[in-house]
């Protein structure tokens, strides 16, 4: 029996499209018959893609999207793994592909950051005049981050841009100095960005492509000022600097990754909680969790 292995496709673009529905009913067309899971979600600012799919309809899948499209995909991320990173393939319709719960002042439509690309990116970041902010949830920043990254703390997208125009704003000299911000996959520093120059900050700077980008490019580079793993947000749960897979998992209750030091904690049991949660959840929650994690097991096995 022939082993198969899939694709993994992340892509994200801010672009207008009028009549959403139509739109996702074109997206959901391309998948018909195919073997995909993962998410798409389509807005009136754009779409963002995160899907994995067998290798032999890569290639088809990528020809159709382009398509459909009134733009040249130039940045897609690929990585290859040995089965599906997701359980499910939804298509869902948003207000935003990233929410930003009614700040209005991000605009990726009209205006960004200037991009930099990621074999330029570790000179930018060396230079004195340079403020490094990790634009990610904590608990993404304590899997991995660049060095001498500033980290906001916090746990919601919106609560970050709320940081910049205050705390940022506090640090020494910042309107002299250059900003430049960093995520995953590059689509919150494109919001990011562009809200920070609706604020009236300039020398204003992004990576683009994001971690996982720069990690493609760098992998070769054993001085890259990257350390640890960058989290993602899929079965996977993190990936190492040559984009494998990881030594975190996640605690299915609070959804928060784990090292193998937090695995051996008492309040640890396996799709019921964590030393994070143990205390937060209700006996009526964690019977759940074991019920959930039961059946994923069967499933696993089937």
């Amino acid at each position: 029996m022939t082993k198969l292995s899939y694709t993994v496709l992340s892509l994200y673009k801010f672009f207008e499209i009028k009549k959403v529905f139509n739109f996702k009913n074109k997206i959901n067309h391309i998948f018909n018959n195919i073997d995909v899971k993962g998410i798409i979600l389509v807005a009136p600012e754009g779409i963002n893609i995160n899907i994995s799919v067998i290798d032999k309809d890569y290639k088809n899948i990528e020809i159709r999207l382009k398509e459909i499209f009134d733009f040249e995909i130039i940045d897609i991320k690929k990585t290859k793994e040995k089965k599906h990173i997701f359980r499910k393939f939804k298509i869902k319709i948003k207000k935003e592909i990233l929410t930003t719960r009614n700040i209005n002042k991000t605009s990726p439509l009209t205006q960004v950051g200037q991009y930099i690309q990621a074999d330029e990116w570790n000179d930018f970041i060396g230079q004195s005049d340079t403020v490094l902010i990790d634009m990610r949830n904590n608990y993404e920043v304590e899997v991995g981050t660049f060095n001498n990254a500033i980290n906001p703390k916090c746990n919601n997208f919106t609560d970050l841009l709320n940081w910049l125009s205050t705390d940022l704003m506090n640090i020494k000299n910042i309107k002299k100095k250059k900003i430049a911000m960093f995520c995953t996959g590059g689509i919150r520093c494109e919001k990011a960005t562009s809200f920070l120059l609706n604020i009236g900050k300039s020398n204003v700077y992004h990576l683009k492509g994001g971690i996982l980008k720069y990690l493609e490019k760098q992998k070769n580079n054993k001085e890259k000022p990257w350390k640890g793993e960058c989290f993602v947000f899929d079965n996977r749960v993190s990936l190492n600097d040559s984009l494998k897979i990881g030594s975190y998992s996640l605690c299915h209750a609070c959804r928060m990754p784990l090292t193998s030091e937090d695995k051996k904690h008492s309040k640890y049991i396996e799709g019921e909680s964590c030393h994070l949660c143990y205390s937060t959840k209700t006996e009526e929650q964690k019977k759940r969790y074991r019920m959930r994690n039961s059946q994923l097991k069967r499933k696993e096995l089937l």
